[in-house]
């Protein structure tokens, strides 16, 4: 009977699915912020598998779980994990297969929408009973269709922002260190970062957090946006220099920005971010929809029986 340590928020709902759909003989060692450390290390060390759910994994965790086979994530992030620790262990570490691509770049492209026409503004506005202040009345706010949209990682979320771009007849960029057959396939065009920050409209980032991406988007690579260009970002708070982004937004080098994520989670009140007009902001919730929990679900636990069959998991992921 395979032992699995679960890791998970109380508050989310794929615990309630993990134990409707685990196989009936595989037994769920449940861990939460509640947890003690003797309790998760009890866990930890007859573990066969660790299957995550919005928490990452301590570094003695994994020291400890000598005999596990897979590290299960169920985000598509995983720098919740030390890869190259997990490697020393010999224990492979997979994210989720993409279960959330398809929330995750719905959301993206609502966060771009939402901010070229000001949309929180105008919601807030009217529930108070003011009616059309000058920013929204149609003089600064603008289209999608036929922006030119610059992608910035176009693995499973980014190819499919792409494909949802169509329909918005969209110039579309991307930049990604493999090419992506898919992204080309709905008419997307390869180029290097610099053209793509230097030409889009729209900059949307869908790439993991590792040591290459931390402050990838920084006062370099603002300066060479647009002053007109929105930056949206659903990946990774740290991805992006959040000092940069607010001084590009208050000098004007760049419109505006929408934000799923933040370098401290949760966001600081006080964050001079949450204070501006021309930034859409959510908490962290991008990935988060009632269709993509049970893939989610499904998919950890049929990528764990694959190894515990003596076969490969799929959607490993690497140290860069």
């Amino acid at each position: 009977m395979p032992e699995v340590l679960v890791f998970s928020g109380p508050a989310l709902p794929l615990l309630d699915m993990a134990n409707e759909m685990k196989p009936g003989d595989w037994n769920l060692n449940v861990c939460t912020t509640e947890s003690t450390d003797e309790e998760i290390a009890e866990a930890a060390e007859i573990a066969d598998f660790i299957l995550v759910f919005g928490h990452g994994v301590s570094d003695e965790t994994l020291r400890l779980a000598k005999k596990a086979k897979l590290v299960q994530l169920c985000s598509a992030g995983f720098d919740g994990v030390n890869l190259g620790l997990a490697g020393e262990m010999g224990i492979p570490v997979a994210n989720n297969g993409g279960a959330n691509a398809i929330p995750v770049a719905e959301f993206a492209i609502t966060l771009a929408l939402s901010t070229i026409r000001h949309l929180p503004v105008s919601h807030s506005d009217t529930s108070a009973g003011d009616w059309m202040r000058p920013e929204v009345d149609g003089r600064d706010s603008h289209e999608l269709f036929g922006a030119t949209v610059g992608i910035v990682g176009a693995g499973r979320i980014g190819s499919n922002v792409a494909g949802m771009l169509r329909g918005f007849e969209t110039t579309t960029l991307y930049t990604d260190k493999i090419r992506s057959e898919k992204a080309e396939g709905y008419g997307a065009t390869r180029v290097e970062l610099d053209e793509l920050l230097e030409r889009s409209d729209i900059v949307t980032l869908h790439t993991p957090l590792d040591n290459s991406t931390r402050a990838l988007i920084s006062e370099r690579e603002f300066k060479l946006m647009k002053k007109t260009a929105v930056l949206i970002n659903t990946c990774r708070g740290p991805v992006v220099d959040e000092i940069a982004l607010q001084h590009a937004l208050e000098d004007g080098e760049i419109w505006g920005a929408g934000l799923d994520v933040f370098e401290q989670e949760p966001v600081d009140p006080g964050n001079p971010l949450l204070t501006m007009d021309n930034v859409v902001v959510a908490p962290h919730i991008a990935g988060k929809s009632y269709e993509s929990y049970p893939r989610r679900v499904r998919f950890a636990f049929d990528n764990m029986k694959r190894v515990w069959d003596g076969t490969t998991a799929q959607s490993i992921v690497k140290p860069e």
